[in-house]
């Protein structure tokens, strides 16, 4: 990305603050700005102007957690995207957090290049979800329009829309090969081509833009 992409992190346990923004340093892509203990804490510094693009936000904290703060942002309509980081990640859980305000979810155990790809993700697209999440909840999100994902808008062709039908069909790459008569890796070729063309990071990604265009009911 031509700029930097600001990031404030919110957790109560100073080592996983510091872990996290001394693993952030090795990504030129981001740069943190912001670093906060509680929701109270954050919400100071936002009001006096601190607002990143992105915050890491964790539910259990003392004070005031993080739901509380999600929903003080949303009520004061700051621009800003924020990623639940947490341990419970039940879709009834997630839909809750989106309907506050949440653009996405990363588990606290999650790799570093990860988080930095959800961090771009929400960016770019609006929203990120890890490929845990269902197919039915992603389709519940997106009718009920509680998330409005954006993509790079480009044609697919016959063979790559065929592909993503068979990703929602929750084929495995192995399996989309033999059914395609192509080999494993000409699979992996074409997923990638997808995922560059419509602006997505992953399968999750996939999915709902093919609920997004009507490619799958």
């Amino acid at each position: 990305m031509s700029t930097k992409i600001n990031v404030g992190i919110i957790d109560d346990q100073r080592m996983f603050r510091q872990g996290m923004i001394s693993l952030l340093k090795d990504y030129p892509e981001v740069n943190v700005t912001l670093e906060a203990s509680d929701g109270k804490e954050l919400l100071d510094m936002l009001n006096k102007g601190n607002v990143p693009d992105v915050l890491l936000l964790d539910i259990e904290m003392p004070v005031m957690n993080g739901i509380e703060a999600l929903q003080i942002i949303r009520e004061k309509k700051m621009k800003v995207k924020v990623l639940i980081i947490t341990m419970h990640d039940e879709e009834e859980m997630v839909i809750h957090l989106i309907e506050k305000g949440a653009n996405g979810f990363l588990p606290k155990n999650e790799d570093v290049e990860n988080v930095v790809d959800a961090i771009v993700a929400v960016v770019q697209n609006n929203y990120y979800f890890n490929d845990k999440f269902s197919k039915g909840m992603l389709h519940s999100l997106m009718t009920s329009e509680k998330i409005e994902p954006k993509f790079i808008s480009s044609r697919l062709n016959e063979k790559e829309l065929e592909i993503v039908q068979l990703v929602c069909a929750e084929l495995t790459n192995k399996e989309i090969a033999e059914k395609m008569n192509l080999s494993s890796r000409t699979v992996d070729g074409y997923r990638e081509r997808i995922l560059k063309k419509i602006g997505a990071r992953n399968t999750a990604g996939i999915v709902m833009y093919a609920l997004k265009f009507n490619l799958i009911k």
